[in-house]
């Protein structure tokens, strides 16, 4: 009898935006995109949700809308756990944020957390835009996504996604990295490349193009699988397996450049004075214990930028994509120097 009685109840509910979400099969945010009259949408799916709302009686609640219409103030950051970059850039999207009168909601990546439960938590505690830190996801799901709330890619240049783009320019960092050696005097430099690595294609680019410049014989030790220490340590190996060692090396990142140096010291190769290396990002370089030289890429750029791109979107004054390349910076320390024996 009770069961009954709760489906009549049900049966006599006002219809609502879930309903209607369900009856044409698309999320319920972008039912309310629709009746907020908001870009965003196609044409043909809202004509489809329109008469979906129309058929089971649906009206939207015009003083709710209101109360939303300030939205919750709360903005999804989505990152990965493990990677030391995040370490900087967080305390400075915090102070970002705080600026654009937001707060943050933190979700992490891990091994075994995937990056839609993560977002599945920002969109549950109701945030007005997301910004992705270093995201995995195809772009198919990127774009559905950035239909939905308005998105921020941070560290992973997109295109055909419809959200801001942030990221450094690893391709000028590189290549003044590389500059910044053959001008000590290093001919033969490697670089070692993480073919997993988000955007890694910038990196390696900037890299060719200074070895093209100089018209010096590029050394490209590719790893796959893991890019932090344990695939520095792996690209050593196969440094110290050649006839002859690179008088210089330039890693995809600070994490890979500590492997590298720890495993070339175990194997009685000395840093810079046999060989020079170089990393990027300037987290653990900074570190005295390691003192690297490497190529800054600053976060209170990177912060403002994707801050500032996200609050324009969630006002609803920019809906296009948007790409900003922030700075980057070579930082000279004691990992690097002149090459011992200098020829021609």
């Amino acid at each position: 009898m009770a069961k009954k009685e709760t489906k009549e109840r049900n049966d006599q509910r006002p219809p609502t935006m879930a309903d209607v979400a369900e009856k044409v099969g698309v999320s319920r945010q972008l039912v309310g995109l629709v009746f907020r009259d908001a870009p965003g949408v196609s044409a043909e799916t809202q004509a489809k949700i329109r008469a979906a709302a129309k058929e089971l009686g649906y009206r939207p609640n015009l003083a709710a809308q209101s109360l939303r219409r300030e939205g919750s103030k709360y903005i999804g950051l989505v990152f990965h756990a493990a990677e030391s970059s995040t370490y900087e850039i967080i305390p400075a999207i915090y102070k970002q944020a705080a600026e654009q009168g937001f707060q943050l909601v933190l979700s992490a990546i891990s091994s075994d957390r995937t990056d839609l439960e993560a977002i599945d938590e920002v969109i549950g505690h109701r945030c007005d835009g997301i910004i992705l830190i270093a995201s995995t996801l195809s772009l198919t799901r990127l774009q559905k996504l950035a239909r939905t709330i308005p998105l921020v890619s941070l560290g992973r240049r997109l295109t055909g996604v419809r959200c801001g783009v942030v990221s450094s320019r690893g391709e000028s960092g590189v290549f003044d990295a590389v500059e910044y050696l053959i001008d000590l005097g290093h001919k033969t430099i490697a670089y070692v490349n993480a073919r997993e690595m988000l955007d890694i294609e910038y990196r390696l680019e900037g890299y060719e193009s200074a070895m093209d410049k100089h018209h010096l014989k590029k050394t490209i030790v590719s790893i796959s699988g893991d890019f932090a220490e344990a695939g520095g340590a792996l690209a050593a190996e196969r440094l110290l397996a050649m006839d002859k060692l690179p008088t210089a090396v330039v890693c995809n990142n600070d994490q890979s450049a500590f492997g590298l140096i720890h495993r070339l010291q175990k194997a009685g190769v000395r840093v810079p004075e046999d060989v020079s290396v170089v990393g990027y990002d300037d987290t653990i370089a900074k570190e005295a214990y390691l003192d690297m030289t490497t190529v800054r890429q600053d976060p209170t750029e990177l912060a403002k930028a994707s801050v500032e791109d996200l609050a324009a979107r969630i006002k609803g004054d920019k809906y296009l994509s948007e790409t900003f390349l922030t700075s980057s910076t070579l930082v000279v320390r004691s990992s690097t120097c002149q090459p011992r024996k200098i020829t021609d």
